[in-house]
């Protein structure tokens, strides 16, 4: 396995578990971090990593993940690079209720940290369940 995807599987397992820090230790100091399909009102680029912690914590304060399942890591001929396949059952704090979100993440790590990550998921999926804010 490639160090990317090992630095993906192991950041998976620290967010999971709601270890931040942990989390954050495995991106550069100037990952950047793009959310394509962000609903409106959310940012579609971070970078660096203090940014990132600033967006994570709010998100992090009203969700917990429950479970990874369907996890495909498919390692590519861009050196450094995968994509990744997942789907990650949430939980909304507030309301205990749950419900599964398809991601798609393409992952690029350089010198033992992750340098660059893209998220692709589907906002709309959640607006009947927990509202617009929540879809993010």
């Amino acid at each position: 396995m490639s160090e990317a995807a090992d630095l993906f599987r192991v950041g998976l397992e620290r967010f999971g578990d709601g270890d931040l820090d942990g989390y954050l230790e495995l991106l550069s100091d100037d990952v950047e971090v793009e959310f394509p399909f962000a609903p409106p009102g959310r940012p579609e680029r971070l970078r660096g990593r203090e940014n990132l912690r600033r967006y994570l914590e709010p998100l992090l304060a009203r969700i917990a993940y429950e479970s990874i399942t369907s996890l495909v890591v498919y390692e590519t001929d861009v050196a450094g690079t995968i994509v990744a396949e997942m789907t990650i059952g949430l939980r909304l704090l507030e309301s205990g209720q749950t419900y599964p979100r398809r991601y798609v993440a393409v992952v690029r790590a350089a010198d033992g940290r992750v340098v660059s990550y893209r998220e692709y998921w589907n906002p709309l999926a959640l607006s009947d369940r927990a509202g617009a804010t929540e879809a993010s």
